[in-house]
């Protein structure tokens, strides 16, 4: 091999490696479930706010069903709750309107894995489900303002890689199943390893004669 066509075959693989780091690092890092279902859940309470009309200046008692699940949203409800009446309160005797709230059901679920090129990494989508019930009853004469359920969902696309890391964050109150290899996938992959593990010692043993 002459010296200038060694040069090009290293110069190639070393592009080639900078594409595939390239690729990797520009990849963004997605959210955790646990940070996706607190932020849904914000916006369930945002769509219950406008939707059930109620006054800025209202004095609202707020008040949350027991249960790990629950617990796990319960600082976010305070949050949003507290950001959009002129006061909130957790116990006591009710104001102007008691609300109760419950997060009645969370779903995660993978699509199945694909892949957008040979040096990509396997991706899945992502479903995230929330349901939110709500109750608002007005404290003076116990008429039920507004009840009804607010959902809310988010799909995106993940690496299956970081679906196990993902997860951790919710995993006590939901868990989806993790996509699965193909069998063709599982036959293939090994060879493409072995090829690809003897084109580079090739590689380096040629460049370095």
């Amino acid at each position: 091999m002459s010296e200038k066509v060694r040069i090009l075959t290293a110069g190639s693989l070393a592009l080639l490696l900078l594409v595939i780091g390239d690729v990797r690092a520009s990849e963004r890092s997605p959210q955790s479930n646990g940070a996706i279902m607190l932020r849904l859940c914000g916006e369930a309470v945002t769509r219950f706010v406008s939707d059930a009309r109620l006054p800025e200046t209202t004095e609202v008692v707020l008040k949350m069903n027991d249960g790990e699940m629950n617990h796990f949203f319960t600082q976010t409800l305070v949050e949003i709750f507290h950001r959009n009446f002129s006061a909130l309160f957790l116990g006591g005797v009710p104001q102007d309107v008691e609300v109760s709230a419950s997060v009645e059901d969370v779903t995660v679920s993978y699509g199945d894995p694909f892949s957008d090129g040979f040096f990509s990494p396997r991706k899945c989508q992502r479903n995230l489900d929330l349901r939110l019930t709500l109750t608002a009853k007005r404290c003076r004469d116990g008429k039920i303002l507004w009840a009804g359920d607010e959902p809310a969902s988010l799909t995106d696309t993940v690496n299956v890689a970081d679906v196990p890391l993902l997860e951790q964050s919710t995993e006590h109150i939901a868990k989806g199943i993790h996509p699965q290899r193909s069998i063709l996938e599982r036959l293939i992959e090994p060879f493409i390893i072995v090829g690809a593990t003897g084109v580079a010692i090739y590689l380096f043993f040629t460049i370095r004669s």
